[in-house]
């Protein structure tokens, strides 16, 4: 930049400097309020309350994360914004004067000492003789133990209620009418087959298959193995289907493993339960010259279980109702 003659140029000049004095006047001022927070969280006086309070805590690694509960004091036992910053911050640091307190809870240094003397009527701070003027914190167990136990016998009173109520619901829920039964329905071809696979797998004692021709022929594709599997576990597995083991391969080859039975099934389904515990029943649907699972639904109801049993056979298991609906 041009200064221009020796008069503007001394303007210019005094101006600068002017300029660059109080740019560094306010930075000097800002570095020593940061370097005075550094130093106070960094560093180690003799102070034995100080450095258990640096090196004792344990519920957090900083005053900033300490500070980070104020809500949480505030709501649980009604202390003010100012009030919960300044015991927690004492809390941190152990003992500190006003000035101290200003810079790590962020309350104006105008506040600090009103905050602090409302806290001393509360009994959460205690200060220490002398000049300048220092303040510890009471005991959070003993300062809150009031409030603590309030809040812990209202939880356990509340503990009651639900409890009573729980029981009520039970005893009423078990004389009342209709009642709520949970089935499950599934619509993906490979979710369909992995519940089936679960189910089947579960079985300990018995697991019973009642399917039309297209359901054993899909389930032989993808669960083989797995029957297998059961037969050699010693449980009993039971085949349902209408193809006959005298003039059907598929069948006549489970016939050799498994307990085989001729029945007529009309609908294009596949049934499966798992000692008598939990049952699928799927639909069988054809896509093009492909036959595939198109939906299903599942349930460990035992209730649902027996009614679906209902439909889908007579006591002998002779015959099936051929209007089934699925």
């Amino acid at each position: 930049m041009s200064l221009g003659t020796k008069k503007r140029r001394g303007i210019e000049v005094v101006t600068e400097k002017g300029a660059r004095r109080v740019t560094a006047s306010k930075n000097s001022h800002r570095r020593k309020l940061q370097r005075d927070r550094t130093d106070l969280m960094e560093s180690r006086t003799g102070n034995p309350m100080e450095k258990r309070a640096f090196s004792g805590r344990q519920g957090a690694s900083s005053i900033g994360e300490l500070l980070s509960m104020w809500p949480k004091i505030m709501d649980y036992t009604g202390l003010s914004e100012y009030e919960a910053k300044v015991y927690i911050c004492l809390v941190g640091l152990g003992n500190s004067g006003a000035r101290k307190l200003s810079l790590f809870c962020d309350v104006p240094r105008t506040k600090v000492y009103g905050t602090l003397k409302k806290l001393i009527d509360y009994g959460l701070v205690v200060e220490i003789p002398g000049a300048p003027k220092r303040f510890v914190p009471a005991a959070p167990d003993d300062a809150f133990s009031a409030i603590l136990n309030i809040v812990k016998n209202k939880a356990n009173d509340f503990t009651s209620v639900v409890q009573t109520l729980a029981d009520t619901h039970e005893s009423v829920k078990g004389e009342s009418s209709p009642k709520r039964k949970v089935v499950w329905y599934l619509s993906d071809d490979s979710d369909i087959k992995e519940k089936c696979r679960e189910i089947i797998g579960k079985a300990k004692d018995e697991a019973t298959v009642l399917a039309s021709a297209d359901g054993l022929s899909i389930l032989f594709n993808f669960a083989h193995r797995l029957l297998d599997e059961l037969r050699e576990r010693g449980v009993e597995v039971k085949l349902y289907s209408p193809l006959d083991p005298r003039t059907n391969p598929l069948a006549r080859e489970l016939s050799y493993l498994f307990d085989v039975k001729t029945v007529e099934v009309a609908t294009p389904m596949l049934f499966v339960e798992s000692d008598r515990r939990q049952f699928l029943l799927a639909k069988i649907a054809r896509q093009g010259d492909e036959k595939r699972i198109e939906s299903a639904i599942f349930s460990d109801d035992p209730t649902l279980l027996n009614m679906i049993s209902l439909l889908l056979n007579d006591e002998d298991r002779h015959a099936l109702m051929k209007t089934l609906l699925i």
